[in-house]
């Protein structure tokens, strides 16, 4: 019910308009024009779209976006009291938030994903492999926004210069910090995927890595969340 209710108020209003319009356009527009020139591989232009544009801009973005609204917003708007007097347990009421940015985060981009491909030509593995890169990349940057959303008021800010600061600027310049970066996860994932019969995508980490170190940061920063949750004050 709780994961209901929330899953709603995301996906209500001009937030949902705006989020699939600021997805849609980025990435349908140039499958699109590939479709219509077809100078280049389908398969290489379609990663270089998921790991240029998605992995770096699209995902952490509209994942923060509602994993930072899910609770934070309750929270500035005064309405978590009346969450948290609910006869449900608040490790239940995180989860329900938490599983609710996921979900909203991935009605968004999986469709968007699976249009761009089709138009784009491409093979089933490499299609595969970027939903599971987003899927995973969707639950730890979703536990980290809403961990963020109960710590810090502009949750949603400092979650995108930790985007484009630590997983932007510092990991291009030292590769071996996507060891402590969701997008090296995601993409160690995808490689795992694509290896058999699709592109090679060169990455640090293998798919034992990147898995756990994905499971360990999304546990670590919904106990975190859980934590601050339980010592809230009601009011």
């Amino acid at each position: 019910m709780v994961c209901r209710h929330a899953l709603g108020q995301l996906l209500a209003g001009r937030r949902l308009v705006v989020t699939v319009l600021l997805s849609a356009i980025p990435l349908l527009a140039p499958a699109l024009l590939f479709a219509a020139r077809g100078n280049t591989d389908p398969v290489d232009f379609s990663l270089g779209l998921f790991r240029n544009l998605v992995l770096p801009f699209l995902l952490p973005v509209v994942s923060l976006a509602f994993a930072t609204a899910a609770l934070g917003s309750e929270v500035r708007d005064g309405t978590a009291t009346n969450l948290l007097l609910k006869p449900i347990t608040r490790a239940a009421i995180l989860a329900a938030e938490f599983a609710a940015a996921v979900l909203a985060t991935l009605v968004v981009l999986l469709p968007l994903l699976v249009a761009s491909q089709a138009i784009a030509g491409t093979t089933s593995s490499l299609l595969v492999g970027t939903l599971a890169a987003t899927t995973v990349g969707a639950l730890a940057y979703s536990a980290l926004g809403v961990a963020l959303s109960l710590f810090i008021g502009r949750a949603l800010a400092v979650g995108l210069v930790y985007v484009v600061l630590w997983e932007g600027a510092l990991v291009s310049v030292a590769p071996s910090a996507s060891s402590l970066a969701v997008r090296g996860y995601a993409e160690g994932v995808l490689a795992a995927i694509t290896a058999h019969d699709g592109p090679v995508v060169a990455t640090r980490l293998g798919p034992v890595s990147s898995i756990v170190l994905a499971t360990v940061v999304t546990l670590l920063a919904l106990a975190l969340a859980a934590r601050r949750l339980a010592r809230m004050d009601i009011r």
